[in-house]
């Protein structure tokens, strides 16, 4: 009875081994919006077969770079940055509604209460916003002379 559980047992972990890959390969779809090429090696957005969306931190870029008339200003680039976590939001088939949890970054909390004032303006009435964390830091990913990104937002929504 022993040699047999031990058999078995070892032919559910070969079974396992041979399929488990296949498995996993299959239940993470990358989600990218046309038109919004990210600037380093990463997905804009992982969907988990069970209905997890992982939506990776957006900057406030626009084609490539942060606009002329957002450098500097955080309400615009607030704005940019909700914006573009809308577009992978949508490109899934999800909405703002369907996030349980935000980490906002910023490189100067004395922005907060302008990022707020964008920020809730993308949950109506009724709505219920998401958990989310705030955190300062020292610098951002896009930064450049005369154009710092002031503020980058990540995403997790279910369904």
């Amino acid at each position: 009875m022993k040699m047999l559980f031990c058999t078995l047992l070892g032919t559910l972990a070969i079974v396992s081994m041979i399929g488990g890959p296949a498995v996993a390969e299959d239940v993470r779809v990358p989600v990218y919006v046309e038109g919004n090429k990210p600037i380093a090696p990463y997905s804009p957005g992982i969907k988990l077969a069970n209905g997890m969306l992982f939506v990776s931190g957006q900057i406030p870029y626009v084609n490539g770079e942060i606009p002329e008339a957002a450098r500097n200003d955080v309400t615009a680039q607030t704005r940019i940055v909700m914006e573009n976590l809308q577009s992978v939001l949508n490109e899934a088939g999800y909405s703002f509604d369907d996030v349980v949890r935000a980490t906002v970054f910023m490189t100067d909390m004395k922005n907060y209460g302008a990022f707020n004032k964008v920020y809730g303006t993308y949950w109506g009435d009724g709505s219920v916003p998401p958990a989310r964390a705030a955190v300062e830091v020292g610098a951002l990913p896009g930064s450049k002379p005369g154009a710092p990104v002031l503020v980058e937002v990540s995403m997790i929504a279910a369904k």
